[in-house]
């Protein structure tokens, strides 16, 4: 079966960007299989140190909820990333999830780094502010970053302003590119 990972980054458990992500999953549908959800928020996730031991091997020295994210990862055929946009970046809790995605990095210094895409990946980004110029670019490439490293084509991103104000479920423009992302993926299966 299908299996669907979201990296879900947000504070506010049912606001804009748990919307948008509910959108999504819904404009999926069978599509999405099995989907299971990280609230970053939720967990106990230490910091990475730099210690460079999956630069040797393909593990994380620290032993914390990480070990079941990495093989949840490892098993995924998507993995979406959701969040609002603090400061041009994704929020520090899910920052420190993604910091530790590292093991997937040190693939290249250890050579065993997959040459070939083998899973998809999308993002989702909120913003409470109204559009500016480079607003999202920041959280952008921490998430094409992330898809790079564990070996997820990058589908798509897709952004909303002004959640301050406007409703994610209220926008019809949003909700055309959500599904056009989903019709992207084919009915069988991701």
């Amino acid at each position: 079966m299908t299996k669907t990972l979201v990296l879900f980054g947000s504070a506010r458990k049912n606001g804009e960007t748990k919307a948008m992500l509910n959108l999504l999953l819904e404009s999926l549908g069978d599509k999405a299989g099995d989907v299971k959800i990280i609230d970053a928020y939720q967990t106990e996730i230490q910091p990475c140190i730099d210690c460079r031991c999956c630069w040797e091997y393909r593990g994380c020295s620290i032993n914390d909820e990480m070990q079941e994210i990495y093989e949840m990862i490892d098993k995924a055929d998507t993995i979406i990333i959701a969040a609002p946009v603090y400061y041009y970046s994704v929020p520090g809790k899910l920052k420190i999830l993604i910091d530790r995605l590292q093991v997937y990095w040190a693939g290249i210094p250890r050579g065993d780094k997959p040459e070939n895409m083998s899973r998809r990946g999308i993002g989702l980004l909120t913003g409470g502010a109204q559009p500016f110029p480079n607003q999202f670019f920041g959280a952008e490439l921490v998430l094409k970053g992330v898809f790079a490293a564990v070996a997820a084509e990058n589908v798509g991103i897709i952004t909303f302003s002004e959640t301050d104000t406007k409703s994610v479920n209220k926008s019809a423009e949003l909700r055309d590119a959500i599904f056009k992302l989903a019709d992207k993926f084919p009915d069988h299966q991701i």
